[in-house]
């Protein structure tokens, strides 16, 4: 399957998988506030919180892992000088060796920490502190084994198979549908059940993917003379020990947002956040599928020397990215307060003003996100892990600050995008650097027709607004005026001639009867 198919089939998968797990995470979101409350709603939040960091650290070993195996795909299709013929399988045996000694050591740092944080430190109800206590050892086997199978799923993504990642993972967000309904049909202690039952899901549905991988690649055949290789070893390290500083930052960002907030606001107020967070993330599931189809075509062009195709593919990764997002965001965000009532019925105190901000923040960590993935292809990431990692941290001593400013739990938004933007501009900045990706060339083709867009759409939403009283109604019409401002500015000013035909060919080769049109 050639590179362009190849991307389309994959971003259709995850487009299908998004699509299935934003409606089944909705519905699941609502069932598990009504079933837990919001006091232990928020509770898993925070005590989930406990394992970011190491899920985060994870994250940064599989942007490594999967990209030094999508580059050795490349250099193998080249027939470079120097490349062994099983290159993939040393890589492959090499990040599972490093994987096999890693969960160990973060888990049992991780572990006393953490059963310390919620006997001695966090704002939890004392008949509620046993069962935190197991919330958070059933955290740390999925995290385990979320750790354990990074190998196997790098594997995936570097093959471009995006198409059975997205099958396991409308099978976990199944399977977690299932168990949210359930919650409501129990009588015993729901917050154990929960946590218990998505700890098994997670466990078997890695279990899955491990085992698929090893029958699927044969580079996922276990060598032990390849274990702990020296050369590939330091070219891992090389590049992940430097991911792992910008991971932290993103780590200690995500889990000392809902710790801070626990410490200043309580529970409660954790309730808010967690709900924002997932809507945040589901806001930008469309966006992220498309990012994932793009990366290992991104990373094997940069392995085999065509840096003009990686700077061309990191700018429509960062136009179609934000446009996705803002097909959805800025009707939402405009909308925010009917939609959560809509959603929950009666959702926790500063969940809407929280909501907002968290999406809006999408839209500029979207419009950025071609420059960060053409930083990754690149390799050279260790000033820029160390610029991202810090900008990240600031973060929490924001918050802080905001907080003794009297901005009270919206402290937490006025934080997070504050330093999403700075971390835009660390990304432009490197891209320039390292890659000659031209920050004005990025400010022509994306920043002006975005904002044009995000003004235009706005606009026609606020009118419809201004004219009609809050219902579902005006949700679907404040959403239809959105998308017919969006939709042509963006075929016209967003997209070029290349990408129209693109999408034209795709449309005729789906209707026939459609003429074909010159542009």
């Amino acid at each position: 399957m050639n590179s362009p198919k190849r991307i389309i089939v994959n971003t259709v998968a995850s487009y299908g998988q998004s699509v299935i797990s934003i409606a089944l995470t909705l519905f699941s979101v609502r069932w598990i506030l009504q079933a837990l409350g919001e006091t232990d709603f928020g509770l898993f939040s925070v005590v989930g919180s406990l394992t970011l960091l190491i899920t985060f650290l994870s994250g940064g070993l599989s942007v490594g892992v999967s990209r030094f195996y999508a580059y050795s795909i490349g250099e193998t299709s080249k027939d470079k000088e120097g490349v062994p013929e099983d290159d993939l399988k040393r890589w492959f045996n090499t990040a599972f060796s490093l994987h096999i000694i890693v969960p160990f050591l973060l888990i049992g740092i991780g572990w006393p920490i953490g059963d310390y944080a919620i006997q001695n430190w966090l704002t939890i109800p004392v008949d509620r502190i046993e069962i935190c206590l197991w919330v958070f050892r059933f955290s740390l086997v999925s995290t385990f084994f979320g750790v354990l199978a990074v190998p196997f799923v790098s594997m995936y993504q570097a093959h471009q198979h995006i198409f059975e990642l997205a099958a396991f993972s409308v099978l976990r967000v199944s399977a977690t549908f299932v168990l949210s309904w359930s919650l409501l049909h129990v009588s015993a202690d729901r917050l154990m059940i929960y946590a218990g039952g998505i700890m098994v899901i997670g466990v078997v549905i890695q279990l899955l993917q491990m085992a698929r991988a090893c029958v699927k690649f044969e580079a996922c055949r276990l060598q032990v003379s390849y274990f702990y290789d020296q050369t590939y070893m330091k070219k891992l390290f090389g590049f992940v020990g430097w991911k792992m500083i910008g991971m932290s930052g993103i780590g200690f960002r995500r889990q000392g947002a809902p710790v801070l907030i626990n410490l200043l606001y309580g529970p409660l107020v954790n309730a808010a956040f967690s709900i924002a967070d997932r809507l945040s993330i589901q806001a930008t599931t469309l966006s992220s599928a498309m990012t994932q189809a793009f990366l290992p075509a991104l990373v094997s062009a940069e392995g085999s020397g065509d840096r003009d195709k990686v700077i061309s593919m990191s700018i429509q990764v960062s136009k179609l990215g934000a446009l996705l997002i803002l097909i959805f965001a800025v009707p939402l965000v405009l909308e925010m307060q009917f939609v959560l009532d809509l959603w929950l019925g009666e959702p926790p105190d500063y969940t809407a003003q929280i909501c907002q901000i968290l999406v809006s923040m999408l839209v500029i960590d979207r419009m950025t996100s071609g420059a960060m993935l053409a930083v990754y292809a690149y390799g050279g990431i260790a000033l820029y892990e160390v610029t991202q990692g810090l900008l990240l941290f600031s973060t929490l001593p924001l918050i802080w600050l905001l907080h003794a400013a009297g901005f009270g739990p919206i402290s937490v938004g006025y934080a997070l995008i504050t330093s999403m933007l700075a971390c835009g501009v660390g990304r432009l900045i490197f891209a320039k650097r390292l890659l000659g990706c031209l920050v004005a060339h990025w400010a022509r083709k994306v920043l002006l027709p975005v904002f044009l867009l995000v003004v235009a759409s706005t606009f026609s939403g606020l009118f419809v607004m201004k004219v009609l009283e809050s219902s579902f109604i005006r949700l679907i019409l404040t959403t239809s005026a959105t998308l017919l401002v969006t939709l042509p500015i963006a075929w016209f000013k967003l997209l070029n001639a290349e990408e129209k035909c693109y999408i034209l060919n795709i449309l005729i080769r789906k209707f026939p009867q459609l003429k074909k049109p010159h542009l």
